[in-house]
C-alpha cells in the first residue's frame, strides 16, 4: 500500500508539472509578437580604426582577447523604410556603455556614469525608440564603449518591433523563467520567514532555513540572469551585481544543508571536507563583493574562478558519496535527487557556455541556456522535500503529544518510565537511523534520604526531572529508569542538539539547585549508534546486530567513568 501511495504521489507531481508547463506555454504564445524584424544586414562596423562592411551581424566574431576595456566600436546604417509603426530597436549587451545616435543626435545612453566612476557596467536589455516615421533613410549609429576586457565575442542581435510589444514580447518569451524565478523567490522568502521564527525552538528547523536561502538565491539569479529583473529595476550595475552575488551565494546554503543532514552520519574527514567547501564558498563570496565594491576586480573577471570552485565542489560530493546516501530520510533523498538534477543541468550549461564563447557560436542553438529548466526541476523537488520534511516534523510533534497521554509515565516525575523505554528501544531496533542515548545518574540521593528524609529525596528527584525535561524539550525522550537513574533518547534529526541540551541542563541544575539542601549534581555518558557500526553505509550482519542495549551499555560505561573522575563528596553518598 505504501509503495502504491509513492507511485501515485510521483504521478500526481508529474501531471501537475505538465499542467503548469502547458498553462505557461499558452501564456507565452499569447504574448509573443509575430512582426519582429531582425536587423542583421546592412551595417558598417568601425573598430580599432578599421571599417568593415558586414554582410550579417550574426556571422561576425572578434578575435580572442581583441576586446579591451576602453575600446569603442561603432555600428552604422541607414534607417529602413519598412519598419512597423512607432518602432523600437531591442538588443542585449554585456558590460558596455551604449549610445544611440540618429543624424548625430543622441537618442539613448546607458552606463556612462558607472563607467566614468570606475564601477561595473552591468549587462542589460536595451530599448531604443527610433521614431522612423519622420526620419526614414536617416543615418543611425550605435556606439559601444567596452567596460571589461574580453566582454564580447560576437555582436549583439538587433531586433525591431512595435513599441507596444517591446517589453511584453520579451517577458512572454521568458515567461517560464519568470514563473520559476518569482516562485523561487516567494517560496524562499516564506521559508526564511517561517524558519527564523521556528528556529528558536530547535536546530531541526535549520534545514528549512537553508532551503529558504537556497531557493531565494536561485530565484533571484534566474530573474537577474534572464534580465527579467528590469521589470523592477533599471539600475543595470545593481542588477548585474545581484546576479553574481546570488550565483556565488547558492553553493553555501547547499553545503550547510548537506552538513546538517550528514552530521555524525559520515566520517569526520568527509564531513570536514564538505565544511571546507562551504568555508571556501563564503570566503570567495565576501572577497568578490569587496573586490567589486572597491573597483579592484569586477564580478565578470571572477566568474572563471567560480566555475572552478563549483566544479571541484561537485566532483568532491560525487566522489565521496556526500551527494547521495541511501540511509537519508525521505526529504533527504528528494533533495539529493534535486541537487543531482540541477548539478547535471549546471554541468551541461557550463560546457555550453564555454563552447559558445570560445567557438564564437553565441548566435546558434548554444545561445539558449538550460539552467532555468534545471532550476525549475530543482525548485519543485526542493518544495516537495520541504513539504515532506515539514510533514514529518508535524507528525513527530503529533506523535509526541499523543504519547504523553499514554500510561507510560513515571508516577513521581511525570517522565516516561522503563516500560516506555523498552518500547522506544524496540522501535529503534527496527530502524537503520542514527540516534543518541544519554545515561544519567544523580549524586547525593542517599545523603538526602538519610539526613533530610525521603520527602526531600523525592523533591530532589522531581526537581532534576524538571531540569532534564526542560533541557531536552523538543530534542529527546526523557525517561526515569528507576531510583536516581535517568535516560534520554535522541533520534537522528536532533543528535546535533545533544551538546546544547546538556549545556542547558547544567545551567538549570545550578539555578534550581540553590533552593535545595544539597546541590543538584549528576554524572552522565553519551553514546551514538554510528559509533558501533562497522560500516555505516552497509546493512551488514554486524550492523544489524548493533542494538539499543549495546548503545545504552556504552553510554552507561561512560557515565560511570565520569562519576569515577568526579571529586565531589556527593559521588559516594
Amino acid at each position: 500500500m505504501n509503495k502504491r501511495r509513492k507511485i501515485f504521489a510521483w504521478m500526481l507531481a508529474i501531471v501537475l508539472i505538465m499542467v503548469i508547463n502547458i498553462v505557461i506555454a499558452n501564456i507565452l504564445k499569447q504574448g509573443k509578437c509575430d512582426s519582429i524584424l531582425n536587423l542583421d544586414e546592412g551595417w558598417t562596423l568601425i573598430f580599432h580604426g578599421d571599417t568593415t562592411e558586414l554582410p550579417s551581424i550574426k556571422d561576425y566574431a572578434f578575435e580572442d582577447h581583441s576586446i579591451k576595456r576602453g575600446d569603442t566600436l561603432i555600428l552604422m546604417r541607414r534607417l529602413g523604410t519598412d519598419y512597423p509603426e512607432n518602432p523600437v530597436l531591442r538588443f542585449a549587451t554585456h558590460h558596455a556603455v551604449v549610445e544611440a545616435y540618429r543624424e548625430n543626435v543622441l537618442l539613448y545612453s546607458s552606463g556612462k556614469k558607472d563607467f566614468s566612476e570606475g564601477n561595473m557596467v552591468g549587462s542589460s536589455l536595451h530599448f531604443v525608440y527610433l521614431g522612423v516615421l519622420q526620419y526614414k533613410n536617416r543615418m543611425f549609429e550605435l556606439r559601444f564603449h567596452m567596460a571589461e576586457d574580453d566582454a564580447w565575442d560576437v555582436l549583439p542581435i538587433l531586433e525591431v518591433l512595435p513599441a507596444r510589444y517591446a517589453y511584453g514580447d520579451f517577458f512572454a518569451r521568458h515567461s517560464m523563467s519568470l514563473a520559476v524565478g518569482l516562485f523561487s523567490l516567494l517560496f524562499g522568502a516564506l521559508s526564511l520567514f517561517c524558519s527564523l521564527g521556528a528556529f528558536y525552538y530547535g536546530m531541526s528547523y535549520f534545514r528549512i532555513l537553508m532551503t529558504g536561502i537556497l531557493s531565494f538565491s536561485l530565484g533571484l539569479w534566474t530573474i537577474c540572469y534572464t534580465r527579467l529583473i528590469q521589470i523592477f529595476s533599471l539600475d543595470f550595475s545593481f542588477n548585474t551585481s545581484l546576479e553574481y552575488i546570488s550565483l556565488y551565494t547558492a553553493p553555501i546554503p547547499l553545503c550547510l544543508l548537506l552538513l546538517h543532514m550528514h552530521y555524525k552520519k559520515i566520517s569526520k574527514a568527509r564531513w570536514y571536507g564538505l565544511l571546507l567547501v562551504a568555508v571556501v564558498g563564503m570566503v570567495f563570496l565576501v572577497s568578490t563583493i569587496i573586490l567589486n565594491g572597491t573597483q579592484v576586480l569586477h564580478f565578470p573577471r571572477t566568474l572563471w574562478a567560480f566555475h572552478v570552485y563549483a566544479t571541484v565542489g561537485l566532483v568532491y560530493m560525487l566522489c565521496t558519496g556526500i551527494l547521495y546516501n541511501r540511509h537519508f530520510d525521505a526529504p533527504g533523498k528528494i533533495l539529493s535527487a534535486g541537487v543531482s538534477v540541477f548539478g547535471g543541468f549546471a554541468v551541461i550549461d557550463l560546457v555550453r557556455f564555454n563552447v559558445a564563447k570560445y567557438a564564437h557560436m553565441e548566435h546558434s542553438v548554444l545561445e539558449m541556456t538550460l539552467l532555468p529548466v534545471g532550476t525549475s526541476a530543482f525548485v519543485m523537488l526542493l518544495v516537495l522535500s520541504y513539504l515532506v520534511y515539514a510533514y514529518q516534523l508535524l507528525s513527530e510533534k503529533a506523535e509526541k503529544d499523543a504519547l504523553s497521554e499514554i500510561a507510560y509515565k513515571d508516577a513521581l516525575t511525570g517522565l516516561y518510565n522503563r516500560a516506555k523505554c523498552l518500547q522506544i528501544f524496540g522501535v529503534l531496533d527496527k530502524s537503520y537511523s542514527d540516534y543518541a542515548i544519554v545515561s544519567i545518574d544523580m549524586n547525593g540521593l542517599k545523603l538526602a534520604n538519610d539526613n533530610y528524609g525521603h520527602r526531600t529525596g523525592d523533591k530532589l528527584i522531581k526537581t532534576f526531572a524538571d531540569v532534564l525535561k526542560d533541557a531536552f524539550a523538543g530534542i529527546g525522550s526523557v525517561i526515569r529508569v528507576g531510583g536516581d537513574e535517568f535516560l534520554v533518547i535522541v533520534r537522528s534529526e536532533h543528535v546535533c542538539d545533544v551538546e546544547y541540551a546538556l549545556t542547558m541542563m547544567a545551567e538549570f541544575q545550578k539555578e534550581r539547585g540553590e533552593k535545595l539542601p544539597i546541590p543538584l549534581e549528576v554524572a552522565y555518558g553519551i553514546a551514538y549508534r554510528h559509533e558501533l557500526l562497522k560500516d555505516e553505509f552497509l546493512e551488514s550482519e554486524e550492523n544489524i546486530r548493533v542494538g539499543t542495549e549495546d548503545v545504552y551499555h556504552l553510554a552507561d560505561e561512560r557515565m560511570y567513568a565520569m562519576k569515577a573522575s568526579m571529586k565531589s563528596d556527593l559521588v559516594r553518598t
